[in-house]
């Protein structure tokens, strides 16, 4: 199975394109500048929130296609213009929430060249799917629990950095890191998904490592290519096993 990796840092960046497991990077645009000589291997990441960014995006996105770049990730269906529109091959991200045939036939019907299924699909699920496309799953990292406009950390708006100066505790005590970009802030699941030694139950075409605050990423990736099974209770499977409650 196809290894992609998805990638917050400048460091994430360096150490996963030096793996020849990776096939392919997903790289927030602003890191575009330190992928120039792997741009065959690199689908851009875009601002996931186009609200007040879009026609600043939209140029961007044009010098990086005049610089090589060939394909870019669309979060939601209202990104997929815009990439079409700026010359990219448009690859679908999870929070398009492909869940079902129907919707994975109309992001093919859209020019899609392939999709990250939500992860709120169950193995079951995913192995019945038809396919009209190549088709991917989150395999590892913190997923992202919501999506906000505002900093919960600073009370205000994004600061831009990967790691938001401290985490947040929940009720139970758990740990829920923070991460800003330049305009919405991700409040990660404060446990791991690790799906490595049951890479062999999942009927896709690539298995997305997504890497968010980790330094360890050489390790990981070794675990993955190998398939090979890491027993931790702070680990968990998502909802892969046992389906939304």
């Amino acid at each position: 199975m196809e290894l992609r990796a998805w990638v917050y840092t400048k460091e994430q960046l360096v150490n996963v394109l030096a793996s020849p497991d990776i096939t392919a990077v997903y790289v927030p645009m602003k890191l575009a500048e330190h992928a120039y000589g792997a741009r065959e291997r690199v689908i851009l990441l875009p601002p996931e929130f186009l609200g007040d960014c879009e026609e600043r995006t939209e140029r961007e996105l044009k010098t990086l296609r005049e610089r090589g770049f060939e394909r870019a990730l669309a979060h939601t269906a209202g990104h997929i213009e815009l990439l079409t529109r700026s010359g990219f091959t448009v690859c679908g991200g999870n929070r398009l929430n492909c869940t079902n045939s129907g919707s994975m036939r109309f992001f093919a019907e859209c020019g899609l060249s392939d999709i990250i299924v939500s992860p709120e699909l169950t193995v079951q699920r995913l192995s019945a799917l038809e396919k009209p496309i190549p088709t991917g799953f989150m395999a590892y990292g913190k997923l992202p629990l919501m999506l906000n406009r505002r900093c919960p950390v600073r009370d205000g708006k994004p600061c831009g950095r990967p790691n938001c100066g401290r985490p947040l505790t929940d009720r139970l005590g758990n740990k829920l890191d923070v991460i800003c970009s330049d305009n919405t802030v991700e409040i990660l699941n404060s446990s791991v998904l690790m799906l490595n030694g049951r890479l062999r139950e999942f009927s896709a075409d690539f298995a997305v490592l997504r890497f968010t605050t980790e330094k360890d990423t050489e390790r990981i990736i070794r675990l993955y290519r190998d398939d090979i099974p890491e027993n931790d209770p702070r680990l968990t499977r998502g909802l892969y096993y046992r389906g939304v409650e």
